[in-house]
């Protein structure tokens, strides 16, 4: 009975040896696994080998992670002697070749080193200690079914950017100090140093200032968001600021604040508008987008204003670099306003966009004065750059590029890579975002470094940032799924070297962190069945494949619509599709996290038959074009009305589809047209909907009545940047709301 009791203890037990894979992320510069393992145990020590006054609060720091997971006393201990049974904390400047954030990692049988010229170093050491070990050392309380061992192995790494960084937007959203605590450990889990705190935006003032009380008491709350009538608000007072950014320095992580302006400042305006082109009166904003009223250029009263606010901000953050922000300013006010009309004429500036620029500049030479180094994004390209200032790069890569040749440093930020507020997967069955698609081998795939760049200029690229804008992110959680995992793609961008980076590696390491996810109690997407989603035309039947992206996850689904649960069928072999139908899917971890639902309608086409003719079109627009009046750049043949079925670029295109819908038979039909930007419905050359214009994702609908025929057809749509979208659905007698069938469509 005692060997069988023995026995069954021992399978209980999850052994982490010389066996594990070395899953640290992001991946080090260089690994030597070698045999055998170091055992923690109740006599293991924690040693400080030389300066403890710099290495103290990390030490305390792993001691109080280790003593929670595994019940061991971990005694702290300050010697210069190496001991056996000993986790040992090193500042050693041999290791200046590594810079001051590289360090070496050993382990032995016999003991642990962790080695840096410095501080940080060590710390980073330390975080990649805590991914030898099991996931659930990230648990907040005792773990006995795990062995505490960690494989042996010789770890030398250092960063390749030294700005690697994340950003978070409480001005749509608020995020109270324990969940942005929250976000400063996950970075610095994987090595992240820079946090870009974005504290004012039209829908809300986020940060005390004492000078300006109602830019709060006013400013920070907002009637309603987006019609739900519910009132909206918070801020965080300049001693949360300080404890948070004291949080953040014990884990070597830098904070930039951000304070808008000119533009995005409307929150600012309703508690003082005096500072307005018109004076007013205004509301903090309750809709997403860009309002046309922003700081007066021409008011000195105005620079007065900044200038107090600025006084009161800077103090509060230590770091060098102080984002103004400086995008997305309309000029309307302006080409108004008698003041700034004023002040281009005195100033010989000639534009509003030198206008801009000149604010700009005023805004830079203060915070020059108070060794600040301004951020702007790439807008502050626009009517001539302030000496010094640094330029984020988001609406693409060319302001970077014109930046870093003109020796302006740069932080990348294209939203093609970084803006992590666009969807994940497909949207159905993903939780609403602003648009976009971002996947998570596409983050990882960015190279921050435009080929463009002489090796000179490149020195500029101090490294990228992911961006989370959250309008579409009402609360915490939903900012923790939109940067989980995408978080660790980019992590590994910014610290890894180029050519060590391989993203097949990259997501059998992944694997191990989902777990290490749950246990730190964070939310986060779950892959979807390799290539689902999204509409698939079939011309026969056809057999489907799904695969796992994961080795140990299930694939669970239905074929009724229905979405499925840990109970429905579950995928073992190749599903037979004949008809039209939807087939829904989801991938369940070993954890027991699942997917959302992965939606895939498949179409039974005609391929000679059905189809429509389109005819695509590049340019910048604010509405749509006359297209009888260009010349596409390309066209050809299409299934349905969407995005999919033929190349274009990420932004300012047109595309118009044209052809006929059989409608079976004589009924009132609803049509609902989807897009972002602006489109166009015409049945029978007459207009039945409007919805051009520059606009986010929004649909707009129509009845019309049509006889048992085929009816010419044409949809027009636009794109300028952003989000991208269009798509026709229709309903009758009969019909509840869908994608037009492809069936139904035939060419002219």
């Amino acid at each position: 009975m005692l060997k069988l009791t023995l026995c069954l203890f021992l399978m209980s037990i999850k052994v982490f040896s010389m066996e594990t894979t070395i899953s640290i992320i992001p991946k080090p510069t260089s690994t030597a696994q070698i045999e055998g393992s170091f055992a923690l145990n109740d006599s293991t020590k924690i040693i400080i080998a030389n300066n403890p006054h710099q290495l103290k609060l990390i030490a305390e720091q792993l001691v109080t992670r280790l003593r929670t997971v595994t019940g061991y006393p971990f005694e702290l201990l300050t010697s210069s002697k190496k001991k056996d049974n000993s986790i040992i904390l090193i500042l050693d400047e041999k290791f200046k070749r590594l810079g001051k954030e590289g360090y070496q990692l050993i382990v032995t049988e016999k003991f642990v080193t962790v080695k840096s010229p410095s501080p940080a170093g060590i710390f980073y050491g330390v975080q990649s200690l805590y991914q030898l070990l099991p996931p659930e050392v990230e648990k907040n309380e005792q773990v006995t079914s795990v062995t505490w061992s960690i494989p042996s192995v010789t770890i030398e790494d250092k960063p390749r950017f030294t700005w690697r960084g994340m950003h978070l937007d409480v001005g749509r959203h608020f995020a109270p100090v324990e969940f942005v605590k929250k976000y400063i450990d996950l970075l610095a889990s994987y090595k992240m140093n820079t946090f870009h705190w974005h504290l004012t935006e039209d829908q809300g003032w986020r940060i005390e200032i004492k000078k300006y009380p109602k830019l709060t008491e006013i400013g920070s709350k907002r009637k309603e968001t987006m019609g739900d009538s519910t009132p909206y608000g918070g801020f965080y007072t300049q001693k949360e600021i300080k404890e948070v950014v004291k949080y953040a320095k014990e884990r070597f992580i830098t904070i930039v604040p951000e304070i808008e302006m000119p533009g995005h400042s409307l929150a600012a305006l309703t508690a003082y508008p005096e500072f307005s082109c018109t004076g007013g009166p205004f509301e903090v904003g309750t809709t997403w987008g860009v309002f046309e009223d922003v700081y007066c250029a021409g008011n000195e009263k105005t620079f007065k204003f900044l200038k107090d606010v600025l006084s009161e901000v800077i103090p509060l953050f230590p770091g060098k670099f102080f984002h103004i922000g400086g995008d997305e300013c309309p000029k309307e006010r302006w080409k108004k306003c008698p003041k700034c009309q004023a002040r281009i004429k005195n100033n010989k500036l000639g534009n509003e966009h030198r206008l801009q620029s000149y604010f700009v500049q005023r805004i830079e030479r203060f915070l020059r004065s108070k060794g600040k180094r301004l951020v702007g994004w790439d807008e502050i390209l626009e009517g001539g750059l302030a000496p010094g200032a640094t330029v984020m790069s988001w609406r693409g890569t060319e302001g970077g590029i014109a930046a870093a040749k003109a020796n302006h440093d740069v932080v990348m930020t294209p939203g093609s890579h970084c803006y992590f507020d666009h969807y994940q997967g497909l949207p159905d069955g993903e939780p609403k975002a602003i648009g976009g698609f971002l996947t998570i081998d596409t983050v990882y795939a960015y190279e921050p470094v435009p080929a463009e760049l002489t090796p000179r200029q490149a020195k500029h690229i101090l490294g990228a940032q992911g961006n989370v804008w959250t309008e579409y992110m009402p609360n915490t959680r939903h900012v923790e799924y939109m940067i989980l995992p995408r978080l660790l793609a980019i992590s590994e961008v910014v610290w890894s070297d180029k050519s060590h980076r391989n993203y097949s590696d990259f997501i059998k390491r992944l694997e191990q962190h989902y777990d290490r996810f749950v246990y730190r109690d964070f939310n986060f997407r779950v892959p979807t069945p390799v290539g689902f989603g999204g509409k698939r035309y079939i011309f026969e039947p056809t057999e489907i494949e799904l695969k796992s992206p994961i080795s140990s996850a299930s694939i669970y689904y239905r074929l009724d619509g229905l979405d499925p649960t840990p109970g429905s069928m579950k995928y073992t072999n190749p599903i037979r599709i004949a008809n039209d139908f939807t087939l829904k899917a989801i991938l369940i971890l070993s954890n027991g996290r699942k997917s959302n639902p992965a939606v895939t309608n498949f179409f039974l086409v005609d391929k000679e038959k059905n189809g429509l003719e389109y005819r695509y079109f590049e340019g910048e627009w604010d509405s749509l074009p006359n297209f009888k009046m260009l010349q596409p750049v390309r066209s050809g043949k299409v299934y349905n009305i969407d995005l999919d079925g033929f190349e274009h670029r990420g932004a300012n295109f047109a595309v118009q589809f044209r052809g006929t819908v059989n409608i079976e038979k004589e009924d009132d039909y609803t049509f609902y047209l989807v897009s972002d930007d602006g489109s166009k419905l015409f049945i029978d050359g007459n207009e039945v909907i409007n919805h051009d214009g520059l606009h986010g994702p929004s649909e707009k609908s129509a009845k019309v009545r049509l006889s048992s025929r085929k009816h010419k057809i044409e949809v027009q749509y636009f794109q300028q940047w952003g989000g991208k979208v269009v798509e026709l659905s229709y309903e009758g007698t009969g019909i509840q709301k869908q994608l037009i069938p492809p069936i139904l469509f035939t060419p002219n």
